[in-house]
């Protein structure tokens, strides 16, 4: 059940440090805005915002991670973003009156802290540079966000599962010996929807991408990089 929680982080000022966004404002400025924030506590299938919601502010995924998905009118969920620890979602919110056009919800136990707007203008009269930070943000996010769809739509199985592999290996990845392994946020039906492709066809290429010494398969949700650049050329690949 979503629950209030003291935020250790925060009352240290780690919280909104760890934010790039923030990262560069005054010690000050930073200790303002972690006193004022709301914590929140999720267990695994929660909801933190349901599409259609007005947006509660900027929210930070302090530990755990979350999926952001929109249900079809066949009642299938697409998954649009995953949200690793120490991500954020909510920015466009700060600035519009529009619903969210998304549901979140949590992958695993999950602590988010929130800022809301009232609190963020506040931080932009007094911080204007953190306005320019934001919108670069916005920006980069969207260009990520267009080239995914592009990738859906032009190309193939081995590339799309290829770039998601290099997406997934700076949040989920750990070394093990010589070797990252990435331990994969989602189930394979996830995966799978996130990437647009049947079920079937995902299982079929991870096996194909084992049998060529690519990667390694230790079970259902981790993933052993065995050839990093090959998995690389493979990203950028034309067809």
């Amino acid at each position: 059940m979503e629950a209030a929680s003291q935020c250790q982080n925060c009352t240290n000022d780690r919280c909104i440090r760890s934010v790039p966004l923030f990262a560069s404002l005054e010690p000050e400025a930073v200790h303002a805005l972690t006193a004022q924030m709301e914590h929140r506590s999720f267990q695994k299938g929660e909801i933190l915002v349901r599409e259609g919601d007005l947006a509660k502010g900027f929210t930070v995924i302090r530990e755990g991670s979350a999926k952001a998905y929109r249900t079809n009118a066949d009642g299938r969920e697409q998954i649009l973003y995953i949200f690793p620890a120490n991500d954020y979602y909510g920015a466009r919110f700060l600035f519009t009156e529009e619903r969210v056009p998304y549901t979140v919800e949590a992958l695993e136990e999950t602590h988010v802290c929130i800022l809301s707007k009232a609190q963020f203008a506040s931080l932009l009269e007094k911080h204007s540079s953190v306005a320019l930070q934001i919108i670069e943000a916005m920006a980069n996010r969207m260009s990520r966000l267009e080239t995914a769809m592009q990738s859906m739509g032009g190309r193939n199985a081995d590339l799309r599962i290829a770039s998601l592999l290099l997406e997934f290996k700076q949040p989920y990845g750990r070394y093990n010996g010589p070797y990252l392994e990435i331990t994969l946020p989602l189930s394979r039906e996830g995966l799978a929807n996130y990437l647009g492709l049947a079920r079937e066809t995902l299982s079929r290429k991870l096996v194909q991408f084992e049998e060529e010494g690519l990667v390694e398969l230790v079970g259902q949700k981790v993933v052993r990089i065995l050839d990093l650049e090959r998995l690389v050329g493979l990203s950028v690949m034309v067809d």
